[in-house]
């Protein structure tokens, strides 16, 4: 379970967050291509205790047939290495029923520690089971049960309703394929970033993690995650043009 643990570390816990309001049973407020805002990518820099340490990169690269199913597909890149604790360099792909925008399929190609892993992710929703392939493995398959709907922590991004009221101190839960993650809105706050004074809903999340969230109140997209590790404190922050 080595890399789920990697994976939500640096990526899932920013965007865990807001694909449990649309797991609740929320409406897309508009479609994922919409959400890059115009941009051909949106990326965010890791920072471990201050010191910029890697980034991610999110692109949209439109819509395919998987298994005769219409799906969009999300590219996900990230480098991050925090003074030799975490080297991590990750190509993803994601495929979302273009009708549900829950996942089907995720292709991972990692390089942890110099080490390579392809690893593919094949979702089925109806069962609550997930299918874990693993190349180079002693363990080359694996089964998980989830409760359903069953979300993947890099496609929670882009289905924050944008319509949806924020209600202080209401704890929500959803599924992800190796746990369960519960996150409330705390209060409307000012964040002070890149120069500018954003004005957020303010949330806190627990599961494997606790960890802290600012979402831009006019988008709802993600501008700043932050939580502690047993190392130190590991800070996503949205990159503006």
């Amino acid at each position: 379970m080595r890399t789920f643990n990697i994976t939500i570390i640096i990526v899932g816990v920013v965007f865990a967050v807001i694909g449990s309001l649309f797991g609740q049973g929320f409406a897309l407020a508009e479609n994922i291509e919409a959400r890059f805002q115009n941009k051909d990518k949106l990326v965010y820099s890791v920072f471990f205790n201050g010191v910029l340490s890697g980034y991610i990169e999110w692109e949209y690269r439109g819509r395919q047939k998987v298994d005769g199913v219409t799906v969009d597909v999300l590219s996900v890149n990230s480098d991050t290495n925090i003074f030799n604790l975490l080297e991590l360099d990750s190509k993803e792909r994601v495929f979302l029923d273009s009708q549900t925008s829950l996942p089907i399929k995720v292709e991972r190609d990692i390089v942890f520690f110099g080490k390579k892993e392809i690893i593919e992710e094949t979702y089925d929703q109806e069962r609550g089971k997930i299918k874990i392939k693993r190349k180079n493995s002693k363990e080359p398959e694996e089964m998980l049960s989830q409760d359903t709907p069953i979300h993947n922590i890099l496609e929670l991004l882009y289905f924050f309703p944008q319509d949806l009221v924020l209600e202080p101190d209401q704890w929500m839960i959803f599924n992800l394929p190796t746990q369960k993650i519960r996150i409330k809105m705390v209060k409307e706050r000012v964040l002070k970033m890149n120069g500018i004074d954003w004005d957020t809903y303010f949330l806190v999340g627990r599961g494997a993690k606790r960890f802290s969230l600012w979402l831009d109140k006019e988008e709802k997209m993600p501008l700043r995650l932050e939580f502690i590790s047993l190392a130190g404190k590991i800070t996503v922050v949205r990159k503006e043009d």
